[in-house]
C-alpha cells in the first residue's frame, strides 16, 4: 500500500466525521450536567483547555462557571470532564462515595508506555480487585508501625544530605533528589543510593520520572483518547512531532531500569542481604501473593516514584519559602535551636508536639504550592448525581488541589506563605470559614489535599511527613538558607511546566550556622556511612 493511500485511509474518514459533527451542532450535552464555559460543536472545550498550568485556568473559570465546587467539561464530542474546586465536592465525593470515584480514566499515554496489558502500575490501575490487592500490599508495608522502623534509614541519609550540602552546595538540587531517592532505595529495595552520578540507578530514575511527567501534561501528545484516529496518523504530520518515538525510548527506558532494580535487590536477598527491605519480605511470601515478575517491577518501581519526586518537590518548595520569608525561616530556627540546643537533631524528638511550628511550616508548603497540583484524575463507574447534576458513568473526575487550597473563602491571603495559619486553626483555615461550621457535624475536611483523597489517597503520607520533618529541621540547625536579591515564587514563573512540578532552580547559598555545628555534621555523616554500608 502506498504512503498516499494510507493518508487517505485516515484522512478522509475523519474529515467525514468533523464534517457530519459540525452539520449536526455541538457536541451532545448531558441534562442537567455541572456548568462550564460555552462550548463549540465537535470540538466541546477542548480547544480552550490550556497546555501549561491548566489549574489555574480551571480555578478562574469554576468562579465563573462553577456551581458547588463543579465545572464542566465537554471534551470532543462524547468525552466529558468534572473538574472539582472546593473542599466539600471532594469530601463528598471522592471521600464519601469511593465505590463510585475510584477508578481511573483511559490515558492513551499509558498504553505506548507500561508493558501490555497496561495495567501493571498502580497509579493508572482501574479500580478493582487487582488494584485493591496491589493497594493492600504497599498499604501494609506503609502502615505507621513499620513506616517508624525506616526512621533510622531517613536520619542516616539526611544525615549524609547535611554534609554533601555543606561540600557542594551549588549541587543542592542533585543532593535533594539524592536523599529523597536514596531512602526509597534503601528502604524498598535493600540497596544504597550514595551517589547523583550518570550511571547510578537514583539519576537514571529521575531522567526517566521526569520525562514520564513531562509527558503525562496536557499538550504532550495528541488527545488520542478523545480521537482514537489520531494514533494512525504519522505523528510527522502532526505538531507533536516525534510523540512515538520518545514514548517508545521511554518505555525502554524505564522497563529496564525497573528490571535492573527488582534483579538486584534479588540477588541481595538470596545472599542474605537487606532481609528488612519491601523486595525481601514481598520475595518471602512470593507462593501466596501470586505476582508476576513484571508485576512485581512494577509495583516496587510505583513505591520509587511515589516517595521521591513529590517529597523532593515539596523540600524545594520548602527552600524556596525560606529564601523567601526569611522571618519565618529565622521563627523555624529559633523552635529547633531551642529543642537540640547544639548537640544536633535527634530523630526522636522530631515530631510535630515538640516542634508545631516547624510543623505548621510542613502543612503550609503542602498547601502553598502542592507539587501535584490536578492530582492524578479519577473516573466514575456509574452514574451519579450531585446537588441535582447528573454526572455520568465514565466521566473524568479531576481534584483541582490548587483551587481547593487557595480558596479565598478558606484561607487568609492564600498566596502568602504563613504556617501560623495551622497554629491557629488545626486545618490552616478562617475561624468564620464554613469548614469550621460544617467539619464538627458534616463531612471531614483534611488539613493538607496534596496527598490526594478517596480510596486512592496516597498510603506513604507518613512516611513522607517523616522523611521532610527530619530534613527540615536539620537543614535549619545547620545552615542558613539565603536567596539573591530578587525571589520570585509565583507559580506561573517560579514552576515547572508539569503534570508534578516543583520550582525552577533557585539562586540560593547554604551558610553554616558556626564551626560547632559544622563539627557536628562531619561527625554525624561518619555515623551515618557506616550505618548505610549495610546498603552496599
Amino acid at each position: 500500500m502506498g504512503y498516499t493511500t494510507a493518508l487517505l485511509m485516515v484522512f478522509i474518514p475523519l474529515i467525514g466525521y468533523l464534517y457530519f459533527s459540525f452539520k449536526t451542532g455541538p457536541a451532545k450535552k448531558t441534562n442537567n450536567f455541572p456548568p462550564g464555559p460555552p462550548t463549540v460543536p465537535f470540538l466541546g472545550n477542548l480547544h480552550q483547555m490550556p497546555l501549561k498550568k491548566s489549574f489555574i485556568q480551571f480555578t478562574e473559570w469554576s468562579r465563573i462557571y462553577g456551581s458547588h465546587g463543579l465545572l464542566g467539561l465537554q471534551i470532543g464530542p462524547s468525552g466529558k470532564t468534572v473538574v472539582l474546586n472546593n473542599w466539600k465536592s471532594v469530601s463528598e465525593l471522592l471521600d464519601q462515595r469511593g465505590a463510585i470515584y475510584s477508578s481511573r480514566p483511559f490515558l492513551a499515554l499509558v498504553q505506548y508506555v507500561l508493558p501490555p496489558p497496561g495495567d501493571v502500575h498502580l497509579a493508572f490501575m482501574n479500580y478493582g480487585p487487582k488494584w485493591r490487592k496491589a493497594r493492600k500490599t504497599i498499604a501494609d508495608f506503609l502502615r505507621d508501625e513499620e513506616v517508624g522502623k525506616l526512621l533510622p534509614i531517613q536520619d542516616a541519609e539526611s544525615s549524609q544530605f547535611m554534609h554533601e550540602l555543606m561540600q557542594t552546595p551549588q549541587r543542592y538540587h542533585d543532593h535533594v533528589l539524592r536523599y529523597f531517592g536514596a531512602v526509597i532505595m534503601d528502604s524498598v529495595f535493600g540497596t544504597r543510593g550514595k551517589d547523583f552520578t550518570d550511571e547510578g540507578k537514583i539519576k537514571r530514575f529521575f531522567q526517566v520520572q521526569d520525562e514520564w511527567t513531562a509527558m503525562l501534561d496536557q499538550g504532550s501528545m495528541p488527545p488520542c483518547d478523545v480521537f482514537p484516529l489520531l494514533r494512525y496518523v504519522p505523528d510527522g504530520l502532526t505538531p507533536w512531532k516525534g510523540w512515538k518515538g520518545r514514548a517508545e525510548e521511554l518505555k525502554k527506558r524505564q522497563s529496564e531500569l525497573y528490571h535492573e532494580l527488582f534483579e538486584e535487590a534479588k540477588a541481595r536477598v538470596d545472599e542474605g542481604k537487606s532481609q528488612e527491605s519491601f523486595v525481601a519480605g514481598l520475595l518471602s511470601d512470593r507462593e501466596t501473593n501470586g505476582y508476576s515478575e513484571v508485576e512485581l517491577e512494577y509495583l516496587f518501581g510505583f513505591m520509587l516514584e511515589g516517595g521521591s519526586d513529590t517529597t523532593a518537590g515539596a523540600f524545594e518548595t520548602f527552600l524556596l519559602a525560606m529564601v523567601a520569608y526569611p522571618e519565618i525561616q529565622k521563627r523555624a530556627q529559633e523552635e529547633v535551636d531551642g529543642m537540640f540546643g547544639m548537640e544536633g537533631v535527634k530523630r526522636g524528638k522530631v515530631n510535630a508536639g515538640a516542634l508545631p511550628f516547624l510543623k505548621a511550616c510542613f502543612l503550609e508548603t503542602l498547601r502553598w504550592r502542592p507539587i501535584l497540583p490536578l492530582a492524578i484524575p479519577h473516573a466514575t463507574t456509574q452514574d451519579d448525581v450531585y446537588h441535582g447534576y447528573l454526572i455520568p458513568a465514565n466521566t473524568t473526575i479531576i481534584m483541582n488541589v490548587w483551587a481547593v487550597q487557595h480558596d479565598p473563602d478558606e484561607y487568609e491571603e492564600p498566596d502568602t506563605f504563613n504556617p501560623s495559619r495551622f497554629l491557629e486553626n488545626p486545618l490552616g483555615i478562617r475561624s468564620n470559614s464554613v469548614s469550621v461550621k460544617e467539619t464538627s457535624s458534616g463531612p471531614s475536611r483534611k488539613p493538607s489535599y496534596a496527598f490526594g483523597a478517596g480510596r486512592r489517597v496516597c498510603a506513604g503520607q507518613k512516611m513522607a511527613e517523616n522523611s521532610m520533618m527530619i530534613t527540615m529541621a536539620k537543614l535549619l540547625w545547620t545552615f542558613d538558607v539565603v536567596g539573591g536579591k530578587e525571589v520570585d515564587t509565583k507559580v506561573e514563573t517560579a514552576y515547572k511546566d508539569a503534570i508534578l512540578t516543583g520550582p525552577n532552580k533557585l539562586e540560593v547559598s547554604f551558610n553554616i550556622r558556626g564551626k560547632e555545628r559544622e563539627q557536628v555534621v562531619a561527625a554525624e555523616w561518619k555515623k551515618a556511612d557506616e550505618f548505610l554500608k549495610r546498603f552496599e
